[in-house]
């Protein structure tokens, strides 16, 4: 069974412990205060590009949206499959592997779900470097307006702050195993 998390709420949260007013927010997120303040309230889903806006404003990973810290750092922390953090749209599917600890890096699942689609719009930074490695299908990788492709057992490395997008050039999914540290999603 899957635990609803109301992402609106861990945003108001985050948003106000850090100070940030919902208008200056909304602005730099390139949206109405209205829309964000359904989006607090739970009244608006937003799509995967205004998520990874808003915590790319908020200076946090996506995933901290989705996760609950309640368990202690000084036991062993397995994550069970069915436990996983979910975040899906039609292009994309991202799964968190990493249990939920504060660590400094987290290992991520990400699934292409259909040929031709693209992990976004447009190539999109994040603080984090990262590793990916193409566990299964192909797949074109894109950084600062260059792009390569992919096949199944291939890794790259993506520096810090490098516009990045995916795009599945298989005819089934793609899936890529990454690492990011400092966490992003």
């Amino acid at each position: 069974m899957c635990n609803e998390i109301d992402i609106g709420i861990k945003i108001k949260e985050i948003r106000i412990k850090k100070g940030i007013l919902i208008k200056d927010l909304a602005k730099k997120c390139g949206i109405s205060s209205s829309m964000l303040s359904q989006i607090e309230k739970g009244n608006a889903n937003p799509s995967l590009n205004t998520i990874k806006s808003i915590a790319k404003e908020l200076g946090v990973p996506i995933f901290q949206f989705f996760m609950e810290y309640d368990e202690p750092e000084n036991r062993i922390n397995i994550l069970k499959e069915k436990d996983r953090k979910v975040i899906s749209t039609r292009e994309v599917t991202y799964e968190l592997l990493s249990p939920e600890t504060s660590s400094n890096i987290e290992f991520i699942r990400m699934i292409l779900n259909e040929k031709g689609l693209e992990s976004s719009i447009e190539p999109m930074p994040h603080k984090g470097e990262e590793v990916a490695f193409l566990l299964s299908g192909k797949a074109e990788i894109t950084i600062n307006n260059q792009s390569a492709i992919m096949y199944e057992g291939d890794s790259i490395y993506i520096p810090a702050s490098a516009p990045h997008k995916w795009k599945n050039l298989h005819d089934k999914e793609s899936v890529i195993i990454f690492a990011v540290t400092p966490p992003e999603f």
